[in-house]
């Protein structure tokens, strides 16, 4: 039970209140359950998730090697095969998210590495085909939805590489579950480049960064633009440097020594409404030489749409210059919270920087700072043993984060659960885990207006929330007032009848 008190007192028209409230502690992180996604013979790596606001405990998962991909409507407990047989055949290379209206996209390769974009309506059981690119031999696709400049429209975007090397990008609009615009005509940046990701902003703006895919073991540059109406009929402006790194596009270090790494940069943009609204953020993988495998996780923010950028923050909190290497991050937020979550693989564990654990963590003051690092992974894997082969951990991770609950997603072969065909150390399966966070105050923004007291209350799923008064503590008689099943999401609690000169309020949730 979580409680918070408030007292208020009329003076006039004006209602001071008073708040008491039991010893704050630190937001925490619980990791739940390791669970075993695929259940596969061969290697699954490369993996996606996503998460519907609508609903959840809907999850989605995707993989490129064997293009397992399945559905969850239990919060990832058990997950079930989707229908993808409307898309064609697909070499791979996948991303998924899901929208406000419920829409879920996928995309990965079709025909000749063409861009196939997959759209379900039904939480991933069944797949339609939505769009197909008219360009062959693209590059690492990746989609993101977000608001349109239109209000009460939504809009989806995705961005590749193309043949000639340029970073490209395509959006339409969303009006309704099932109703997708057409895809606008491609438009690339001024400078080429790959391993892209792609974000929307709280006015539809959307950005892209990415590095260069010719920089070898590095040093390279991670490169920004902005489309700053999004689906308008503006394009992008000039590309910004928005930091350097000694990672370049094929890093090879000792965990994933043949398919090597790159510094895998990541945006996401705040429109939670909150605090950090607007807020831009870039995460990136950096070392100190090309030839170290000490390489760590950064992120740094903006305020003003990428134009310029804060100094770094360290991610991952293991012993700063110990030699170990935290690669293949991934980075999501959470729109009900303004949260920040990271997850990467992680050797610090490993006493020959040759084994990976997957760990995570997230920022609550607008990346200003992360809280201590958690495992997320219960055991240690390998992508240098036989059974995996030259393709090791793949080219990237997984994470959704929604309503205070994040999953991230991850290739894993030491058969913690038991129930990976390959045996441990064998061939990869993809696992994921329900990260929980723990925020011991709930109660947000409590105010008085026109004779009632409302208060703002960030819920959890599976709990009621429920605002009580008294107008005496001594004796201590608590009224219900109002209540709400909570979701994972903010919602206001109210008491119409706040117009005595003094009341006590508390907030409890079971």
């Amino acid at each position: 039970m979580r409680i918070f008190c408030a007292r208020g007192s009329v003076l006039g028209s004006v209602l001071v209140l008073c708040f008491f409230c039991s010893t704050r502690a630190a937001v925490t992180l619980s990791v739940g359950p390791n669970v075993n996604i695929t259940k596969a013979s061969g290697n699954n790596v490369e993996e996606c998730i996503a998460i519907n606001p609508r609903n959840p405990l809907n999850l989605f998962m995707s993989e490129t090697w064997a293009l397992v991909t399945k559905y969850s409507t239990d919060g990832g407990i058990t997950w079930q095969d989707s229908n993808l047989s409307a898309l064609g055949s697909s070499i791979g290379d996948v991303s998924a998210a899901f929208d406000t209206f419920g829409n879920l996209f996928l995309v990965r390769f079709g025909t000749s590495q063409r861009i196939a974009v997959g759209l379900s309506t039904d939480g991933g059981a069944t797949f339609s085909l939505n769009y197909t690119s008219s360009s062959v031999n693209n590059d690492q696709p990746t989609v993101v939805t977000g608001p349109s400049p239109v209000p009460g429209q939504g809009s989806v975007w995705i961005c590749y590489t193309d043949s000639a090397g340029r970073l490209v990008a395509q959006g339409a609009n969303v009006t309704a579950l099932g109703t997708i615009g057409p895809f606008s005509s491609a438009q690339a940046t001024a400078v080429n480049g790959d391993f892209g990701d792609i974000v929307v902003g709280p006015a539809g703006q959307m950005a892209v960064t990415y590095q260069n895919n010719g920089s070898g073991a590095g040093p390279d540059t991670i490169r920004y633009a902005l489309d700053a109406d999004g689906t308008g009929a503006g394009g992008f402006a000039a590309v910004i440097n928005a930091t350097a790194t000694q990672v370049g596009g094929f890093a090879p270090i000792t965990p994933q020594p043949s398919r090597t790494i790159d510094a895998e940069p990541g945006l996401a943009w705040d429109r939670s409404g909150g605090p950090f609204n607007g807020r831009l953020y870039l995460m990136y993988t950096d070392r100190p030489s090309t030839a170290s495998n000490d390489t760590d996780i950064y992120v740094r923010y903006s305020n003003d749409n990428g134009s310029t950028w804060s100094s770094p923050v360290r991610v991952n909190d293991d012993t700063l210059g110990n030699g170990k290497s935290q690669f293949l991050p991934k980075v999501a937020l959470d729109q009900t919270s303004g949260y920040l979550a990271v997850c990467w693989y992680d050797c610090r564990n490993s006493a020959g920087n040759n084994t990976a654990e997957f760990w995570a963590t997230i920022s609550t003051d607008g990346g200003q700072t992360f809280l201590p690092n958690v495992k997320v992974s219960t055991g240690m894997s390998s992508a240098i043993v036989a059974a995996v082969g030259s393709f090791n951990f793949g080219d990237y991770t997984g994470l959704a984060f929604h309503g205070g609950t994040f999953y991230p997603c991850w290739a894993d072969n030491s058969n913690s659960t038991g129930d990976n065909p390959g045996g441990t150390l064998g061939t990869l399966d993809v696992y994921t885990a329900r990260v929980t966070v723990n925020v011991p105050l709930v109660m947000l923004n409590p105010r008085y207006m026109n004779g009632t007291f409302i208060v703002t209350v960030q819920t959890t799923a599976a709990q009621t929330f429920y605002l009580e008064s008294t107008d005496s503590l001594s004796p201590t008689s608590w009224i219900g007032r109002s209540s709400i099943v909570g979701d994972g999401t903010l919602h206001d609690l109210t008491d119409a009848g706040a117009s005595v000169p003094q009341r006590f309020y508390r907030i409890r949730a079971q």
